[in-house]
């Protein structure tokens, strides 16, 4: 379960944390976090490689190029700053953290990874996650509880028009006669499932939505299964009916990730954990994350609750969407069979959560839980659309790299005195990341590839060309030949500068 595009201390509490219950106590002083956070990020198998691609090794997690963890994490990013480089670097530590407390080996058996296995469960590392883990958590999500003003729901009553009128507003079909989630298969496809299908390099760019939703769809369910334990009513065992679906009733082969890796693998795609670490958005790890961070703390479980409840109403007609799309962008060679199970599926859940989880809790447990309910499904959908805003900008970006090219050219003259020199070589580790200001990236010797999304073809810069990266716009650079240089200026422009 994610949060993806059509494609989440006493005293210092940030604004609106206290009402929710959401309040971590105890906190390290400042300097033993950020002592423990640069020694973390310090970590061998949290530093970059060579590799574009990280295949066979599930603990190999470059969290950005060296000196990463050395900021200052302690005052909480607003919503103008989700896509910086602060959430970026937090999100990739924080599913770090998050994925330590579940079980993963590599295909190819444990001794191909033993060291890394021991170094990534170790205590040294358990140890640094658990110091730099609450501020990280505080710095990535107290912006949600300011960010959209929840509405005042308070009764039974109140909460289900309340989410009737969300889902609907989401686009989110229902049968007319009984207000439950359905799917129309014969909607036309529209939004950025359509600008997808649409754009210069469609294969590319539905290569880059699948990946983000594989961030959480190779682990798929192993958020919900932090809420399976303990003894909390009838709603306990709702859950456990969608987990069991979730891991296809114990048969592997019916397992929702082991028919996502087969979807990958159908139009050529890496189905290891975690190969294309280094091409999730800022937004994804952000959503993911979430989830991970409600049922890691289990106050949050009421949104969690509810959250799961939004999506999946959503997720009925949302995978049936995305399958109409990889149909259209790869023809008869894609299984879509992920999508059109979820297609199915979700449908069930939908009504499952609604009826049995939401208004079961609600009922349950009265109007003291209603607000955190809504705060779950108010969270979602900021995150919703936050997300779609992120991957929409970023393969408008990446289809237009010829174009962004000649504006860096129009621009270079305009670029500030603040010049970073690099040289780069086909060895070197290779990280990607964020900018907080529109760059110019100016090759002076060599040549250079810009990976903006994960493609075998990534866009090619010879020497005296000069290309534009909007902030916030994920890449890496990587040397095409024996040596390149590159110069990174920011600019400042206007809108009519692209």
């Amino acid at each position: 379960m994610t949060i993806t595009t059509g494609p989440i201390t006493t005293g210092t509490t940030p604004a609106g944390m206290a009402a929710t219950g959401m309040v971590t106590t105890g906190a390290a002083p400042a300097a033993d976090v950020s002592a423990a956070l640069a020694a973390y990020c310090e970590q061998r198998i949290f530093q970059p490689t060579p590799d574009v691609y990280i295949t066979g090794n599930p603990f190999q997690r470059p969290i950005g190029p060296p000196g990463a963890g050395a900021r200052d994490f302690s005052v909480p990013a607003t919503e103008a700053e989700f896509l910086g480089s602060g959430q970026l670097i937090a999100g990739r530590v924080l599913c770090n953290a998050y994925e330590s407390d579940m079980i993963l080996l590599p295909p190819a058996g444990l001794a191909t990874a033993k060291a890394d296995f021991d170094l990534f469960y170790g205590d040294e590392v358990r140890r640094l996650r658990d110091v730099v883990r609450p501020g990280l958590e505080r710095y990535a999500f107290s912006f949600l509880d300011d960010a959209v003003p929840a509405p005042q729901v308070r009764t039974l009553e109140e909460l289900q028009e309340y989410f009737l009128t969300e889902v609907g507003a989401a686009g989110a079909p229902a049968d007319a006669s009984s207000g439950n989630p359905a799917v129309d298969a014969g909607a036309p496809m529209a939004g950025t499932m359509r600008l997808i299908a649409e754009c210069g390099h469609p294969e590319e760019a539905a290569g880059l939505h699948l990946i983000q939703l594989a961030l959480d769809a190779l682990t798929e369910a192993s958020a919900m299964a932090r809420n399976l334990g303990g003894s909390y009513g009838v709603e306990q065992s709702e859950l456990f009916k969608i987990f069991n679906d979730e891991f296809g009733y114990g048969v592997y082969g019916a397992k929702h990730s082991t028919i996502f890796k087969e979807m990958l693998a159908s139009v050529g795609l890496r189905t290891d954990l975690h190969a294309y670490w280094n091409f999730y958005l800022p937004s994804s790890l952000v959503g993911v994350n979430y989830f991970n961070w409600l049922t890691e703390d289990h106050r949050g479980m009421f949104r969690y609750m509810a959250a799961v409840t939004y999506l999946e109403w959503l997720f009925a007609q949302g995978f049936a969407d995305t399958g109409v799309m990889l149909r259209a962008v790869y023809g008869d060679r894609v299984d879509a069979k992920y999508c059109d199970e979820h297609a199915h599926i979700d449908v069930h859940h939908g009504r499952m959560t609604y009826e049995n989880l939401l208004l079961g809790l609600a009922r349950a447990h009265g109007e003291i839980v209603i607000p955190e309910l809504v705060r779950g499904i108010e969270d979602t959908k900021l995150l919703l659309r936050l997300g779609d805003e992120d991957f929409r900008a970023q393969i408008a970006w990446a289809d237009a790299l010829d174009t962004y090219t000649e504006a860096g050219a129009r621009l270079a003259s305009a670029a500030g005195d603040d010049a970073a020199a690099r040289t780069l070589r086909p060895g070197d580790p290779f990280s990607t990341g964020v900018r907080d200001t529109d760059t110019l990236v100016e090759v002076t010797g060599g040549e250079v590839e810009v990976h903006a999304w994960a493609t075998e073809h990534p866009h090619r810069l010879g020497k005296g060309d000069v290309l534009l990266v909007p902030k916030s716009r994920l890449h890496g650079l990587k040397a095409a030949s024996g040596e390149a240089r590159v110069t990174v200026r920011t600019i400042e422009r206007t809108s009519n500068d692209d």
